[in-house]
């Protein structure tokens, strides 16, 4: 009897509820084109920042004295110079740091998402299914453009 009454709510429950399935091949596509558009989008902006990181640390490290690499630079210079040297040292080493790797993610991101957006819009643009259901005729529609 359980069996029974547990067929019958799940009929009933598929009846009016009917299962949601990928009605439209189009619709997937379309969602991952979107979907890796951002993020393309993203790795390249990330790409962008990244490089601007890396020059921004590469500058601040050039224009440190060249002394300032000396063991002795403390004793040549008054502190509030090694001091504000040493703040610009690091942060440059830091931009640099943070800029490679934002570059080498960003780069990684970006040649994935476009290669993949290439791939769907091909896909999207090329093959179409669809289904005749008309009282007069019954089937299926295959259409490949080129």
């Amino acid at each position: 009897m359980k069996k029974y009454l547990l067929l019958i709510v799940v009929a009933i429950s598929m009846v009016i509820n009917p299962i949601m399935a990928q009605n439209d091949y189009k619709q997937l596509y379309e969602r991952k084109v979107e979907n890796f558009s951002r993020l393309r989008n993203s790795g390249w902006t990330m790409t962008g920042i990244g490089g601007g990181l890396t020059v921004a640390g590469t500058i601040l490290l050039a224009t440190l004295p060249s002394a300032f690499w000396d063991y002795n630079y403390d004793s040549n210079y008054d502190d509030s110079d090694y001091t504000n040297d040493t703040f610009q040292a690091v942060g440059g080493i830091i931009c640099i740091g943070v800029g490679i790797g934002l570059i080498a993610g960003g780069i990684t991101m970006g040649s994935i998402g476009s290669h993949k957006v290439r791939s769907y819009q091909k896909k999207l643009d090329n093959l179409s299914v669809g289904v005749i259901c008309t009282p007069n005729r019954q089937g299926l529609t295959l259409t490949y453009r080129f």
